[in-house]
Parts: structure tokens; C-alpha cells; sequence
């Protein structure tokens, strides 16, 4: 069985590294078509890597991608590479358009797949004519805020009807949370093609620490996430500053990066509160470098205004850590309130606040409730699970595909 993966960068955010890493160990293969490679990451091994260009800088460079491209399609498909042009046309209306549909389509001239999966709402509109050239079932994911917020953003209503219609177009949904199909339904999604299938980790690598090795009279928060206004870190700073004016002693990481001016207002918020000698911004950690800081750390602290469910969460619980965090899209089905940690209104600094101070003076607590967070990590969002739950999606979704191709074929036959 081969699955195409659509709409990533490469290397890929972990969670959808370690989930590729599962589907090769099971003997899938993988191709990935990505639209931003990093520098010296060309060589994908056993994953085949599918560039998809972007459509910028001058007329002449584009020109020399757009005739590469389409030679290169010739040469592997040379009957498909007509239905491609045609679809290219017909989605771009004019020729101010062509050249950038042309450049989105042709590298999956003769690409060939048992399903399809767009990881990302977004990716699944903008290559919106694939789930016609590929010929294969469609799977789109709907993780977080390209359900929960941005079609809610008048300056791009036409996001809304644009997921409309991958989602009537695609054979299964998935979704990383019960609260994400509820989203998703008022965006016209058919529940029927909707499956859950949670985020998970790997609770072999991300490991609680020794009890010495937290042994600490100031407690450490810790949060991990990327610097932007949906992660709702002016409402955790606020958090923050409620407590010091109690006197708590603590500190406080925040691990992730963003562009510049994310990063300026975070920076803003931390000096306009006075919280420069107890927030550290850590900036992007790789994978073992966050698991280290969270064994370093008391506790987790989530205060998003929107999640699907927080992968960085799952990964803290599966370090032992309790969780103060917000109570936004499906984190209710991660962590049950007073048992992995405490949950708070979105937004609400004081509820936030109250959270952090009553783990801050009960070491005990923490330690009951760092072991029944991992404990949920290994019940139900752990890694073997999750990936053989997407292997029986795909297998479901790939055996009817291909006993239909392959009836077409023996019909094509017969006829001749």
C-alpha cells in the first residue's frame, strides 16, 4: 500500500515524522509532496520526496520552472499531463492564474497512490483539482485553528466555502478530536465520513524523569508551542505576573519560535510586565532537547485559545507533568479536570492563575497527578495505537479503490 501525503513542509512537524516513521516500520510506503524543503534535507530515504515549487521571484526564473516542470511531466505521464493542463486551466479562469496552478499541479504528473491524505485544511483547498487527478480516495485532517478559527475571519470568507467542498469531496475525514467533527459539521461536514483518531506520542522517548531530578523549592512552568496569538501567551504572562504578586517563587519557559513580530509582542507583554528575571523565551528545541526541558520542569502550562488537542500537552503528560490548561476545542478529552491536571475558561488569567497556585503549593499533587497523566498517555494517546488505527483507515478506504481499478482494467480488456 502507498500513501501520499499532501500540503507539508520537509522535514515535517514531529507528529507527522513519527507517524510516517510508523507507517514504513509497517511495511506502507510513503511518498511526500512538499511545497517547502529545508536546506540539506533533500535526501528523504525511504520516504520518496515529491518538490512542489513555489510560484514567486522573477518572470524569468518562473518561466524556467514552469518549462522544467512541464517537461519533466511529459516524460512521466505523457497521457496524464493533457488532464492536468486542462484542470489547471479550468481552476485558474484567465492566464494570470495558469502559470501558479501549472506549478501546483504538474509534479504529480504520474503519480500514483492508494490514498491520498491532505494533512491540513489548507492544503486540501489549495490543491483542490488533485482529488480528481489522482484518481485514489481523499483523506483530509482537521487538527485546530484552520477549523475553529480562521473561517471565521471575514477577510478570507472564501476559506469557508473552499472546505465545503474537500470535505464533500473527500472519502474520510479525519479528525484529532470529538469537539473538531462538531466544528467541522457546521462547515458542512457529513458526520458519516468522520473519524477520530486522537493524536498520540511516543511514551517511550518522552519519558517521566527521576523524583530528585525536580527536586526544587521555585516551580518551573513550562510551555512549548509556536509564538503566535493563538497559543495565548499574553493570557499565561498575565497568569504569571498574578502569581508573583503573591510571591510565589517561580519561573517560567516558554519554548517556540515565530516570526519576528510574533516574537516582539511576546517580548512586549514579558517586559511591559515586569517579568523579565522569571520568563525565559527559549526559542525552537529539537525533540529531545524539549523532552529534557520538560523533565526539568513542575509543570505544563497550555493557555491556547484554540487546539484541536495539544500535541506539546500529550507530550508533558507523558513526561509525568500536570497540566494547567485551557479549555479549548477538544483538550476536555485529554485532560479531565482535577485528575491529569486543571482546566480553565479560555482567556480567564484569574482561572489560569488559580490552576497554577494550587499545583505550586501541593508537591504531592503534582506527583498524583504527573503519574495519572502519564498513565492516560499510555491508555489512550499512545503511538502503536494511533498508527494502527490510520492503517485500517487507509486499508478501508484503499481495498474498494483498487478491486474498482482493477474491474475497470478487466472491462477495458474485455472491450478490446
Amino acid at each position: 500500500m502507498k500513501i501520499l501525503i499532501i500540503g507539508v513542509r520537509w522535514p515535517p512537524e514531529t507528529f507527522i515524522r513519527r507517524r510516517i516513521d510508523a507507517l514504513l516500520e509497517a511495511g506502507v510506503r510513503v511518498a511526500v509532496a512538499a511545497s517547502a524543503v529545508a536546506p540539506g534535507n533533500a535526501a528523504s530515504g525511504p520516504v520518496e520526496l515529491i518538490r512542489v515549487p513555489a510560484w514567486s521571484g522573477g518572470w524569468l526564473g518562473r518561466l524556467f520552472t514552469l518549462g522544467r516542470l512541464l517537461c519533466a511531466a511529459f516524460l512521466r505521464s505523457p497521457g496524464g499531463t493533457p488532464r492536468i493542463l486542462a484542470a489547471a486551466w479550468s481552476h485558474a479562469g484567465d492566464r494570470t492564474g495558469l502559470g501558479q496552478w501549472l506549478t501546483r499541479l504538474l509534479p504529480f504528473a504520474g503519480v500514483r497512490a492508494d490514498v491520498a491524505h491532505f494533512e491540513w485544511n489548507f492544503a486540501a483547498v489549495d490543491f483542490l483539482p488533485l482529488f480528481d487527478l489522482l484518481r485514489c480516495p481523499v483523506v483530509v485532517s482537521c487538527r485546530g485553528s484552520q477549523i475553529q478559527v480562521a473561517p471565521h475571519n471575514p477577510a478570507r470568507r472564501e476559506l469557508v466555502d473552499g472546505i465545503r467542498r474537500t470535505f464533500e469531496r473527500a472519502a474520510a475525514v479525519h479528525a484529532v478530536s470529538e469537539r473538531i467533527v462538531q466544528e467541522a459539521e457546521a462547515l458542512g461536514l457529513d458526520r458519516t465520513k468522520a473519524v477520530v483518531i486522537r493524536p498520540a506520542v511516543d511514551p517511550q522517548f518522552f519519558i517521566p524523569a527521576g523524583q530528585s531530578a525536580r527536586r526544587s523549592a521555585q516551580l518551573r512552568i513550562i510551555s512549548v508551542g509556536s509564538l503566535n496569538w493563538v497559543k495565548g501567551y499574553e493570557y499565561a504572562l498575565v497568569a504569571i505576573r498574578r502569581l508573583k504578586d503573591r510571591g510565589l517563587d517561580l519561573f517560567y519557559d516558554i519554548v517556540g519560535d515565530g516570526v519576528k513580530t510574533e516574537r516582539q509582542r511576546v517580548l512586549f507583554t514579558i517586559h511591559d510586565l515586569g517579568l523579565e528575571s522569571i520568563v525565559r523565551l527559549r526559542g525552537a528545541l529539537g525533540p529531545e532537547e524539549v523532552r529534557d526541558e520538560l523533565r526539568r520542569s513542575d509543570v505544563f502550562l497550555l493557555p491556547s485559545l484554540s487546539e484541536g488537542i495539544s500535541n506539546a500537552a500529550l507530550e508533558a503528560m507523558s513526561c509525568g507533568l500536570p497540566v494547567a490548561a485551557s479549555d479549548c476545542g477538544g483538550m476536555g478529552e485529554a485532560v479531565t479536570h482535577g485528575v491529569e491536571g486543571y482546566l480553565a475558561a479560555p482567556r480567564d488569567t484569574e482561572a489560569l492563575a488559580a490552576c497554577l497556585e494550587a499545583l505550586a503549593f501541593d508537591p504531592e499533587r503534582r506527583r498524583i497527578m504527573g503519574r495519572a497523566a502519564r498513565e492516560r498517555v499510555l491508555r489512550d494517546f499512545a503511538l502503536p495505537a494511533q498508527t494502527e488505527a490510520f492503517l485500517a483507515l487507509y486499508r478501508s478506504l484503499a481495498q474498494p479503490a483498487t478491486r474498482a481499478l482493477a474491474g475497470a482494467a478487466q472491462l477495458q480488456e474485455e472491450a478490446l
